[in-house]
């Protein structure tokens, strides 16, 4: 069974567009800005790099089988956007995730505008639908943890 669950993220943050998407665009180097957690731990394998339209990466926790997944960047507009796509199996479930994230930056008054787009494709056999809700909660707080991130650091290195 296939459903969708979409949610934008908003932040107002004290710097220029052009050092989110600096941030946001460079992959290998999320680690600067954005510590680990359950979901995450680094994205590797970069390809090909600097990131540009194409870019494909390994996300998540690579090197731990089962908890990292391959992505590509779908759009790449410098300063004002970037998109990316990837597949997460859940295996234990029988399911699929297919991630889509829209970036988009607006300058604005002193500062810039920051809308993240998430729209979730889950696959899931029917016995399992009553856990959709755990796999939305999961990523909403990973998407809120991402934007207070990118937010607090870009805010404290002006400068990039």
């Amino acid at each position: 069974m296939k459903s969708r669950w979409h949610k934008i993220y908003t932040a107002q943050v004290a710097a220029p567009p052009e050092l989110l998407f600096k941030l946001l665009s460079d992959l290998p180097n999320y680690g600067d800005w954005l510590p680990g957690s359950n979901a995450f731990g680094a994205t590797t394998d970069v390809e090909p790099y600097p990131v540009r339209l194409g870019s494909r990466y390994h996300d998540g926790k690579p090197g731990q089988p089962g908890k990292d997944w391959w992505g590509t960047v779908t759009g790449f507009v410098p300063p004002g956007s970037i998109d990316f796509h990837h597949t997460i199996r859940v295996r234990q479930l029988k399911g699929t995730v297919d991630v889509h994230i829209h970036y988009s930056f607006e300058a604005e008054k002193g500062g810039t505008h920051v809308r993240r787009w998430l729209v979730l494709d889950i696959t899931l056999p029917v016995l399992f639908r009553p856990l959709r809700s755990l796999i939305t909660a999961s990523f909403d707080k990973e998407n809120l943890r991402t934007i207070a991130a990118v937010k607090e650091y870009a805010e404290a290195h002006p400068d990039g």
